[in-house]
């Protein structure tokens, strides 16, 4: 078990390999080309997983890549854990969309310039975050150099993005961490950055950039050695085997794609024409890599669903029983099945109530304990209390599950946005939620004559827990100084008279603004989101996103419990269930006046 990471105000965070803290005066290393003079660039704050930008800021910007890398290298040096000159591991890689290259190259530089020892570069440069957090963790590395703007359209016209993780546990940077960034970038006069030639990433290798030590690897070799420790491949083998159900795993030209075909090709023997769109590519193909029911178009047409996750009237001829999809840096998947949408909150959930079918969870005592973020629906915290389970409810971001997986583990969490992991990394995994999801569908398919399809393993456990209808509005580039201010609307209804609440809708009992206490470090984050509850246990939360890359962007989450559902609910379509509802916390937020919006960018 990894030590346990004592928050502690960021002062003593993370030691350095060399058993001192390097404060920034130790920064000043001459390395090749050395320092250079820049200035500070403005809005260098990082959001809720790293700095994202339009592409064209990244590339137009002089400076722009190595005042961020900088930036990282000296606030993180000031609060401790980033390597001091001359020592220390770090992993570099991205999700190979547009600029990733060139940035890439650039980020090296600078590592080099700031005497980092060694640097574990993927082949390629392409590495998704979650192997990443596996690479970091199998090398005990200091931490990780992450360019990806996760499910953001790439390109020229795209979005470019840079996160950082720490080690050796291969977690997002904590708040802290972000925040010291952030100075720094603040206050930056130059950069270090070696003068040497860009490494050839074609094929493993060993080069030298100055005095640092670049090693070019394998990128799946760490993450698959990770994903076999969590699951039984035989099993899984075995069923795809003998049931050989027909299934469709769209990586969307993004970095799962490599792994997910070493491990279901490979490894399980799946017909290579399973898989769709493997190959990464720099604009991913033109297409959003973002799996949801509007971006999956071709896996959402292939299983015989709508636009809205209803069932075609007209169905495809050879139907998928099983499909995912993962998003740009392989962290996302949605999980659907014959005319079937998984909506993320219940494939948590369902996967809590089958967690003996995973062999991670199996081997270790069954699972100790599981997470949800706030926005996520409230189906998981159902199982938890049926299986005498602790569970947590924490703001959106996958770093506040960090020191949870510390406290408690085996350890079980997710987001409604497509987000499932356990922790055998520190980061959100698509391709395990996938593989989980096979292990579940393994043990109810043993010693059944019939395949038993996803639909079925859901509506098993709606049956058992309850269905809770949930959907998400999401308002995209809305101008934020609206959006920010229908949040403060919001805030001043906390606390309000009941009276004055159903003066604003006669179901509204409550508006409360969400707040979090870490457990092991006391560490409070406030301000995470607006709760709106609503008579029969239904609500609508309203949030800002952290993740885009220009404007704001409203999240509307619909939620409404049905805690013994007849079968005829169990065919409710949610997003069509769920209007009243959802027109109901709108009006009472005002959403359409602050935003200009008569409807959402998509819901899911």
């Amino acid at each position: 078990m990894l030590r346990p990471l004592l928050l502690l105000h960021a002062v003593a965070a993370f030691s350095s390999p060399l058993g001192r803290r390097a404060g920034r005066s130790a920064l000043r290393v001459r390395v090749g080309g050395g320092a250079v003079a820049t200035a500070p660039i403005e809005g260098m704050r990082p959001g809720t997983s790293g700095l994202r930008k339009r592409t064209s800021v990244w590339v137009e910007t002089p400076n722009y890549v190595e005042n961020f890398a900088q930036a990282i290298v000296e606030g993180w040096r000031s609060v401790g854990g980033f390597p001091a000159p001359g020592g220390g591991t770090l992993v570099l890689g991205g999700d190979g969309r547009y600029f990733n290259d060139a940035a890439l190259q650039r980020i090296l530089r600078v590592l080099a310039g700031n005497g980092v020892a060694r640097v574990v570069v993927p082949v390629g440069g392409v590495l998704s975050t979650p192997a990443a957090s596996a690479l970091v963790r199998r090398l005990g590395a200091d931490g990780a150099i992450l360019l990806t703007a996760s499910h953001n359209p790439g390109g020229p016209d795209g979005d470019f993005g840079v996160k950082f993780n720490t080690g050796p546990d291969g977690a997002p940077a904590k708040e802290f961490l972000t925040e010291a960034v952030f100075e720094a970038s603040s206050t930056l006069e130059s950069f270090n950055a070696a003068d040497a030639p860009d490494v050839d990433l074609a094929a493993p290798g060993a080069f030298a950039v100055g005095d640092t030590q670049v090693e070019v690897v394998e990128s799946s070799d760490a993450y698959v050695a990770a994903l076999k420790e969590c699951f039984d491949f035989d099993k899984l083998k075995a069923f795809i085997a003998e049931k050989k159900p027909n299934l469709f795993l769209d990586a969307m030209h993004g970095a799962a794609g490599p792994a997910a075909k070493r491990v279901f090709v490979d490894e399980l023997g799946v017909d290579p024409a399973m898989l769709y769109r493997c190959d990464p590519r720099p604009d991913f193909g033109g297409a959003h890599p973002d799996p949801n029911l509007k971006w999956a178009d071709e896996l959402v047409r292939r299983v015989g669903l709508e636009p809205d996750g209803s069932p075609m009237a007209n169905r495809p001829e050879h139907r998928v029983d099983f499909g995912v999809a993962f998003d740009g840096d392989g962290d996302r998947n949605m999980i659907v099945g014959d005319a079937f949408f998984v909506s993320p909150s219940d494939s948590l959930a369902v996967l809590a109530a089958n967690a003996k079918s995973v062999k991670w969870f199996a081997d270790r005592g069954g699972l100790a304990a599981c997470a949800r973020s706030m926005p996520t629906s409230r189906a998981l915290d159902r199982v938890a209390a049926k299986q005498g389970i602790e569970c947590f409810e924490t703001p959106t971001g996958w770093k506040f599950f960090g020191n949870l997986m510390e406290l408690k583990q085996p350890f079980l969490c997710g987001e409604e946005s497509f987000g499932t992991g356990a922790d055998h990394v520190r980061e959100k995994d698509g391709l395990w939620a996938a593989l989980a999801w096979m292990s579940v569908l393994a043990d109810a398919n043993a010693g059944s004559e019939k395949l038993v399809g996803v639909a079925d393993v859901v509506k098993a456990h709606w049956r058992t827990y309850g269905r809770d209808l949930y959907c998400r509005h999401d308002y995209d580039e809305c101008a934020s100084e609206g959006a920010n201010a229908m949040m403060a609307r919001l805030g001043e209804l906390c606390g309000a008279a009941k009276s004055d609440l159903a003066a604003l809708d006669p179901g509204l009992e409550g508006v409360e603004s969400f707040s979090f206490v870490d457990p092991l470090d006391n560490s409070e984050t406030t301000n995470q989101g607006m709760i709106l509850s609503f008579d029969g246990g239904g609500r609508c939360v309203f949030r800002l996103s952290g993740t885009g890359s220009a404007g704001a962007t409203i999240r509307v989450y619909v939620e409404k419990p049905l805690p013994e559902p007849s079968e005829a609910d169990l065919d409710l379509v949610a997003a069509d269930a769920l209007g009243d509802l959802a027109d109901a916390g709108k009006k009472v937020a005002d959403l359409v006046a602050f935003s200009g919006r008569e409807s959402p960018s998509v819901i899911t």
